[in-house]
Order: C-alpha cells, then structure tokens, then sequence
C-alpha cells in the first residue's frame, strides 16, 4: 500500500510540472488539466488584438513601440493601394461633391480619393487639346480619374493612383484601373470596372510628349495629330470587358478610335508636391 500511495504522490507532482498541451490535456498524458479563467482571458485577447508580427515587435521592443505609429521614423504600410481595386462596393458621394464629382465617387472606392474633395484640375475643352496643356495642369497634384465622353455617347476613363509628374517615366500600380459607361450615365446603370493585368507594371505612361497613357495600348488619349481620338485595346494591361469585349466604347464606335468630345481629370484638393533633381535622385516635397 505504501508504494501504491508512493507512485500515486509521484504521478501528481509529474503532472503538475507537465506543461499543457492546445487540447486541454497533460502534453505527457491524456489526463485533462484545468485552466485559469483569468491567464485564458489574457492569451484570447493578446490573440485577438496582434498578427505574428505585432507579436514578436512587441515581445523585441515592447508593447509601446506598437502604441507608436511612426516607431523610429518608420511609416507602418497602411495604404489601401497596395491591392487590386474593390470590385464589390461603390463609394458613397461626398456632401461638398458637385454633380460631376458625383458622378465618379462609387468608381472610388478602396482608393485613397475616396473620402477626399474633388477638383477639376483639366478640362480639354477649358485648358486646351494638348498634352502639355493636360500636364501642365495635373502634374505633382497626385492621384486623378480621368473622365472622356465620346461621341457615340460612351463614357470612359481610368483611375492613376500614382499621378503624373511628367517626367518620363512608367506610373506602376496594381490599383490602376479603367471603367465605362458604355451606353452613357444617363441610363443610371453601374459602370463597369476593369482592373490592371499582368502585374503592377505600366500601368500609366507618364510621358508629356505622348498624352495620356493608361498601358500601353489600354486607354491611349491625346495622341500626338490626333488629339481628339481615344484609341483602346482591353486584355494585356487592362483586363477585358464582362462579354470579352476589347474596347470600353459604345456599341457601334469605330473600333480603331473613338470621336472625343471632351476629356477630364480630377484629384484631390491639395496643394500638390515639388519634384527637385538632388545630383541624381529626384525628391520630393510639399508645394507652399
């Protein structure tokens, strides 16, 4: 009996030095275990409220350097940009928003114009049918929607969440994205959003000399003699219509161009950015 009693004493410090398994069980045994209400409350809300990399910057640094949101001077990645465009949701029109802000606000949603006041920054028909009319206008001032109406009644454009600096360079975004009203906004249907391809590259080409580029080939306006032209081919920057479709104009267009009547861009109010060549690295900064 004594060893009985022994090996029974034995067993229970055994067990209570035996750590827990994720089953509620002995990790040595099936014998089940009790835990704190108090310690499990802990560990679900610690579970609840960190990702595996909140938790290991807090247990490195301390759970102040996750408080701080800039640590360091780091900027956390908090873009909504860094995805495709939202497909599945229309943005809610702003109360300042005029009737043609309006019109564009659902096509912003999930981007970083969606809560923002609209201006008009180019008008074709205001500015002048130009490309260096259009980059005179909306150069450093940031993301834009550019907004054609063509003459077969289609309305067209694409959203550049990069903006234009004109410096010649490729504008690359995975957010990119062109839409259409293909039989006008008068009929009050939804426009069809066409997300970008084939990765984030080339998503616009931000050469003033050569006009507005959404791709290569997928939005093409203000070509050079042919400023009043809107030439577009859908599948390898931009992906194609709902039907298969290649173009986002109104049944009936010319498929080697569209007539325009006038083309648009809007951004956000601000005062926009200033880009200085600094040896050979170009930086940048906010306009006073």
């Amino acid at each position: 009996m004594a060893a009985v009693l022994e090996n029974m004493r034995l067993g229970s410090n055994f067990h209570a030095r035996s750590r827990p398994s994720s089953r509620g069980k002995c990790s040595h045994c099936s014998r089940p275990f009790t835990l704190k209400r108090s310690n499990f409350q802990l560990h679900a809300k610690d579970a609840d409220s960190y990702d595996l990399i909140e938790s290991l910057v807090g247990k490195l640094f301390g759970k102040k350097a996750l408080e701080d949101r800039s640590p360091g001077g780091l900027r956390r990645l908090d873009n909504p940009e860094i995805f495709g465009p939202v497909l599945d949701r229309w943005a809610a029109p702003l109360k300042d928003d005029t009737a043609e802000a309006a019109l564009i606000r659902p096509l912003l949603a999930g981007t970083q114009l969606e809560s923002t006041s609209l201006r008009l920054a180019y008008s074709a028909d205001r500015d002048g049918w130009s490309a260096q009319a259009f980059h005179d206008k909306v150069n450093t001032f940031g993301a834009g929607v550019v907004v054609v109406r063509t003459a077969g009644g289609a309305v067209v454009g694409g959203y550049n969440p990069r903006g234009w600096i004109g410096l010649g360079e490729d504008r690359d975004s995975i957010a990119a994205f062109l839409f259409t009203w293909p039989m006008g906004t008068k009929q009050k249907e939804k426009p069809v959003k066409l997300p970008k391809v084939g990765g984030a590259s080339l998503a616009v080409v931000d050469k003033p000399e050569a006009g507005i580029a959404f791709g290569a080939e997928g939005l093409k306006l203000l070509i050079p003699g042919k400023e009043r032209l809107a030439k577009c081919r859908l599948g390898t920057f931009y992906a194609k219509m709902p039907d298969g479709g290649k173009n986002l104009f109104a049944p009936g267009e010319d498929l080697k161009g569209a007539q325009v009547e006038n083309i648009e861009c809007w951004v956000g109010v601000g005062k926009g950015e200033t880009w200085k060549l600094d040896g050979v690295i170009w930086k940048t900064g906010v306009k006073e």
